[in-house]
Parts: C-alpha cells; sequence; structure tokens
C-alpha cells in the first residue's frame, strides 16, 4: 500500500488558485507584435500572393477589410499585395465609384487559372503562416520549463485528487525538469486521470500559430480539438496595425493524448493527396504542453518502434521532419512527454532508454484513510446514506478476503452502481450490505471455476 495523506490537498492552500498562479510572462502582443512590412512577416511573398488569391477564388468579391481578417495581416501589407496581383492582371477592381471603402477584387480570368493550379500544389486556406525561424524562437521562449511549477500551485492544482506526499515530490520536480515522465502501475490507480490534469498546474498562455511556412509549402498547425482559445482580455486592441499576430492564436497550454490507436504514422508529417493538404504529427500540436501516450504497449505497433522514435528528440530536444517533397526540417521538442502503462517497466522498455527517462513513478494502490475518504466523496455526490459498519464489510469482507487491492476507482464505481440500483428499483436512498454485495458479484467477474480469483471486469 502506499502512504497517506496527512491533509488533504486543499487544506494545504490557504489563497485561491488564481491568486497563487502569477502574471503572464509576456503579453501575446509582445511575443508576437504585428508585422510591419512584407518583410516582417518572414514569408515569401509570393506565398501570401497565392493565400490571396485562393481566398478570392472561395468568392465573387471581397474587400480590403474582408481579406485582412481571412490573411490576419494588416490593412497596409494587404493593400501592397493587391497591388502586386493587379499588376499581373490577377484580380480587378470592383466598385460602384462612390466611395473608396466600397472597392472590391475579384479575381480575373487569369487569376482563377492561377487559383486552379495554386489548389492543386498547396490546399491549405486560412490565416497567413509564420515563418520557421519565427516559430522556432517563440517555443524556446514559451517553454513549459520556465513556468516552474511550485508546491503551492501544484497543491492548488490537484485538490481535486488525492496523491500521496512521495508522489507529489515526484511529480512536481518531473514537470520543472523538461525530461520524460514514465508512469506505471495497476489499471485503476488514476495515472491516466492524474496525467491529463498536469497541463493546468501551468499558469501562463500560449500562442500556437495557424500554420507554418516551409519554403513554398504550408504546414497547419492549428487544431481546434487540441488547441484551447483564451480570451486576449479588454486591453487587447481592435485595430487591425495593433495588438498581437492575428496569424498566431492565443491559447490554453495544448494537451495531446493518444492510446491504443496509436501508429508512427501520427508521429510524422502527412499528406493528403485528395486535400493537397499537409497534416501536423501530433507532437508538433502539443509544443509548449502535455503529450500523453496512454496504454503504452497496447498499440498495434511494436513499442520499440515507438519508443525508438523518440530518443533524439528527448536527448537534443529538436525533433526532425519531412515533408513529401523530401524537404528536411528542425523544430523544438518542447513539451511534457508523460509514457503511461499498466504493464511492467521492464517488460516494455529496456534499461538504456529507462536510463533516457528522467523520472519513473509507480502508481500503488491507495490506503485505506485514503480509500475511506473518496468512498466519502462519492457517496455525498450520489447523494447516499452510509455507515462505519458498511466500509468495514467492504474493506475486511469484500477488499481484503478477495485479496482485491484498493484502488482509486473502486469507491466511485462501486458507489455508482449502487445508485443505479436504487434508481431502478426506487429503494431508499441509503448503502446496505445486501446492495453492496450485489453491486461487488456485478463488477468484478468471478474465475472460480478455473481455480483462480475474482478480477475486475
Amino acid at each position: 500500500m502506499s502512504e497517506s495523506l496527512s491533509t488533504p490537498l486543499d487544506a494545504i492552500v490557504s489563497e485561491p488558485a488564481c491568486a497563487l498562479f502569477p502574471p503572464l510572462v509576456a503579453a501575446p502582443a509582445e511575443l508576437a507584435p504585428r508585422p510591419r512590412t512584407l518583410a516582417d512577416t518572414g514569408i515569401p511573398r509570393r506565398v501570401l500572393e497565392m493565400l490571396l488569391i485562393k481566398h478570392l477564388s472561395q468568392v465573387t468579391e471581397l474587400d480590403k477589410l474582408a481579406l485582412s481578417a481571412r490573411l490576419g495581416l494588416s490593412g497596409s501589407l494587404v493593400e501592397e499585395l493587391l497591388q502586386g496581383l493587379k499588376g499581373e492582371a490577377l484580380l480587378e477592381t470592383r466598385s460602384d465609384g462612390r466611395f473608396e471603402r466600397s472597392l472590391r477584387f475579384g479575381l480575373t480570368q487569369k487569376g482563377m487559372m492561377v487559383a486552379q493550379y495554386e489548389w492543386q500544389r498547396d490546399g491549405y486556406l486560412g490565416p497567413a503562416p509564420v515563418s520557421l525561424d519565427q516559430y522556432r524562437a517563440l517555443v524556446m521562449r514559451q517553454s513549459a520549463r520556465q513556468d516552474f511549477v511550485t508546491a503551492e500551485r501544484f497543491a492548488a492544482g490537484m485538490q481535486d485528487v488525492l496523491l500521496t506526499p512521495a508522489m507529489i515530490n515526484q511529480l512536481g520536480p518531473a514537470l520543472n525538469s523538461g525530461r520524460a515522465i514514465f508512469i506505471y502501475g495497476h489499471p485503476g490507480t488514476g495515472k491516466t486521470y492524474v496525467s491529463r490534469r498536469l497541463v493546468r498546474l501551468f499558469a501562463t498562455g500560449v500562442l500556437i500559430p495557424h500554420a507554418l511556412c516551409i519554403d513554398e509549402h504550408v504546414l497547419p498547425v492549428f487544431d481546434p480539438l487540441v488547441h484551447k482559445p483564451l480570451e486576449l482580455g479588454q486591453g487587447a486592441s481592435l485595430r487591425l496595425d495593433e495588438g498581437a499576430d492575428p496569424r498566431w492564436q492565443w491559447c490554453q497550454r495544448p494537451e495531446v493524448m493518444v492510446g491504443g490507436e496509436l501508429t508512427t504514422d501520427m508521429l510524422d508529417v502527412s499528406y493528403d493527396a485528395s486535400l493537397h493538404a499537409y497534416r501536423a504529427p501530433l507532437q508538433l500540436k502539443a509544443n509548449n504542453g502535455l503529450f500523453l501516450i496512454d496504454d503504452l504497449g497496447r498499440q498495434k505497433v511494436a513499442v520499440d518502434a515507438i519508443l525508438n522514435r523518440w530518443i533524439v528528440p528527448m536527448e537534443e530536444r529538436i525533433d526532425y521532419l519531412t515533408l513529401a517533397s523530401g524537404k528536411h526540417f528542425e523544430v523544438p521538442f518542447e513539451q511534457v512527454l508523460v509514457f503511461s502503462t499498466n504493464l511492467p517497466p521492464h517488460e516494455l522498455v529496456d534499461e538504456a532508454f529507462l536510463r533516457r527517462i528522467g523520472y519513473k513513478i509507480p502508481f500503488l494502490p491507495i490506503a485505506p484513510a485514503q480509500y475511506r475518504q473518496l468512498w466519502q466523496q462519492q457517496c455525498q455526490h450520489h447523494q447516499l446514506e452510509w455507515d462505519e459498519a458498511l466500509l468495514r464489510h467492504l474493506l475486511d469482507d469484500l477488499h481484503h478476503a478477495g485479496a482485491v487491492p484498493l484502488l482509486p476507482c473502486h469507491p466511485r464505481d462501486l458507489v455508482g452502481l449502487c445508485r443505479d440500483q436504487i434508481n431502478f428499483t426506487q429503494a431508499p436512498p441509503r448503502l446496505t450490505c445486501e446492495l453492496l454485495d450485489a453491486v461487488w458479484r456485478s463488477y468484478f467477474v468471478s474465475t472460480e471455476e478455473q481455480g483462480g480469483k475474482d478480477h475486475e471486469g
């Protein structure tokens, strides 16, 4: 059994969690100010022009304000692009001639032909991309290693989770180390539950680019399933030439979780030939956040193939990627990488790889005092009455007699099943030994006929 908590985590915190978290290291506008010139974008002018043409090809016509919003560029830069394209007879001005603000732009026949060619070459449509150099610099500046997790912040962020002092003293420093974390233990000990909450211990938001430009290829990065936007606040400027660069999205630190469905293809840049578009690998989307590989050993691909993919990134903090064109490029590998498994580590990983992982943290069965605390919380949540005699029956006659370890998932699951039975039978909202015995038999699969013991179903 693991050691019990002497004090609940919420009792450690004397202030609200928000009061413990420091202000942003830098405002978004300071991290990524709007480019004032086309050179400031770091993107070849032709890439921006062709992206503008693709936007126009989707509608009959657009004005400069609408194009600025779609491209994430100020009006002066869009005007410069428009003038160049007009000089090539790729677009034309359409207006009733009364007001300059009524000027709208549409593609000429020549422009439509160029747009068709561009769609075949690159299917990206969205805000203008950022350069690879700008991305590298900003990822390093936003590294989680510069946003230290303190004991107070850990307690505030995990006050709804029961952890032993030993686990707290491992998980906290592990987050600050920037090194990979290997979590292992019985199913139901809370590995995934705790791992997914680690990213919320970091106080600062981060800027995520909508897309990267590699040579003349565009690689989308922002993924609404991964990246959760944050409000910029009342101080954010609404002027098109002020404030943060709209080519970046202000977000919570990302959290990417993948389990048995993981394949090595997900860890490399992929290309959709039907859409003529690239897809970013999972670890690129997880930069400046957390990447959790859950249920390690349950994937269809060999564990060695997955783990070998991380040897260089873990040591050099650089990931090497390749486009379908054969272009090689480097990106930072700045994330909290967490491996989680129900299997013994030495059955999955050799000693050489384990040495490369900074922290190996076991999740063990909990102590009776922790079990009791979780049981009480679940009964309160489901509005069910219980007494000490029932808990002694559960611990002594069911867990101990059946050699079933005390796992954090058991109070939640067993009380939930009891509530289901009570709702069905319309019995009084009180737990009894008879009800608990019936639920226990439903929850665990008996293998007595084969001479074994009860196992969790």
